[in-house]
């Protein structure tokens, strides 16, 4: 699963948990935030660790739902999908 060029984070990680929920697979969070990460393109994960503060992997899974959710409500307001 990737992240597509005209959707935002946030709707990327609401598809990636109903993927996940209909898979009826069991990952730990650790896990579970990997595979989330990996579906990202590179020169967004990029953008992403500077918002972070640091790597966006060392984050616990509900803070990289947090920096999502940011990242898609401030594009969202600049107009524009890409940081």
């Amino acid at each position: 699963m990737t992240f597509g060029h005209d959707e935002s984070l946030e709707d990327y990680e609401e598809r990636f948990q109903l993927s996940y929920k209909r898979a009826r697979c069991t990952l730990d969070l650790e896990s579970l935030k990997l595979v989330l990460l990996r579906g990202v393109r590179e020169d967004l994960l990029d953008a992403l660790n500077l918002v972070a503060g640091g790597y966006i992997y060392q984050l616990p899974y509900e803070d990289i739902k947090n920096v999502f959710r940011n990242h898609s409500r401030t594009t969202r307001k600049k107009g524009c999908w890409n940081f």
